[in-house]
């Protein structure tokens, strides 16, 4: 009888749904015939158009986190919806153990999809690249009690695995070391790359979160380019320009598609952005965000590795026509180098799903 996975999804972001695609693809391969069931509640109409072939469950899966406008974290928001976590917590599980048929789970990351496991003495496998527990112990002052940050680190100690790629914080390595395995970059390997016609010009993509977290500053940084007319500007189609070396991509199109004709991508320090442009060698320009650990940590450990730069996101909105000719004088070069020598492999769909058939 073929098997059965059930996959959950955390309600936050688009990232992770990139990541388990990458996954649910290199698993069907290895497994004919295995069914998906999958959960999350924010962006399941993404999950249907991205992992298509599954069962679909519109549930809440007790993970968000609260942001200000800019993307940074609410504290205060975080504090107040992390009151009754313990609660839902295991009201969440108990709900889940009703009626649970999957032969195992893949979560990213609902820690207490390990603790359902457990009881339904199931396998379970967490794919991230944080941890919740540990971004939530890096926020100032902490929003969620000692005692919760406490239990989501023991339900995920309790998985059969947990896949972590690249750039994961060396801190979480260490707190998971008993059933830690680091895997390459999680990444979809057919893309269809698309060619552009600026032949011999410096092309850069610009690129907004998959929430559009930095809108409002690409808009403020597109008007201070008209001097940069010897460089190609690639954004989204959302955005307006007026000058013609600012080119729009259609809106039905994936960003992701135009990485790889790109000689330069500036964006917020979001994992599947990084991930993207290492596995095709392509130089980055980062922003980072006030008290956001997981792209500060992403920018810190890329810097250590001469794959990117940082730019304030204050130069980026009102100083880019000066800082850009500058760095692609110096430091640009120095990247690209970088890239183009690195031995980071991307093959981490094909390790995880290995793994995952070895142990189920």
């Amino acid at each position: 009888m073929a098997l059965h996975a059930k996959i959950y999804l955390s309600d936050e972001g688009y990232g992770h749904i990139v990541r388990q695609r990458a996954v649910v693809e290199a698993l069907r391969k290895i497994l004919p015939g295995i069914s998906l069931t999958l959960q999350t509640s924010a962006h399941l109409a993404t999950a249907r158009q991205f992992i298509p072939g599954a069962q679909y469950i519109e549930r809440y899966n007790n993970i968000s986190w609260h942001k200000e406008e800019n993307g940074t974290p609410d504290v205060t928001a975080i504090r107040a919806g992390y009151l009754n976590y313990d609660r839902r917590a295991e009201d969440f599980i108990e709900q889940e153990c009703t009626g649970f048929s999957a032969d195992f789970c893949i979560s990213d990351f609902v820690c207490e999809v390990f603790e359902v496991a457990s009881r339904k003495k199931i396998p379970a496998f967490g794919v991230a690249h944080f941890t919740w527990d540990w971004f939530f112990s890096k926020l100032y002052p902490l929003p969620v009690s000692s005692s919760t940050l406490h239990r989501m680190m023991e339900r995920s100690q309790s998985a059969t695995r947990l896949f972590f790629p690249p750039f994961t914080p060396p801190e979480i390595l260490r707190n998971y070391r008993s059933n830690a395995v680091q895997v390459p970059l999680i990444l979809k390997k057919d893309i269809d790359h698309k060619v552009t016609s600026h032949t011999g010009k410096f092309k850069i993509l610009i690129m907004d979160s998959g929430a559009g977290v930095i809108g409002k500053s690409i808009e403020r940084a597109l008007e201070g380019i008209g001097a940069l007319d010897d460089l190609v500007f690639y954004v989204a189609g959302k955005f307006n320009s007026d000058f013609e070396h600012v080119v729009s991509i259609p809106t039905d199109a994936l960003m992701v598609d135009y990485v790889k004709d790109m000689d330069l991508v500036i964006g917020r320090a979001g994992f599947n952005t990084i991930s993207e442009c290492i596995g095709l060698r392509t130089p980055m320009l980062l922003l980072g965000e006030a008290m956001n650990p997981e792209i500060n940590e992403n920018i810190l450990m890329l810097k250590q590795q001469h794959l990117a730069s940082f730019i304030s996101l204050q130069t980026f909105e009102c100083d880019l026509a000066r800082f850009l000719p500058v760095f692609l004088q110096h430091e640009y070069k120095q990247i690209r180098q970088s890239m183009n020598d690195h031995d980071i492999a991307s093959n981490g769909a094909e390790v995880i799903a290995e793994h995952i058939a070895n142990l189920i």
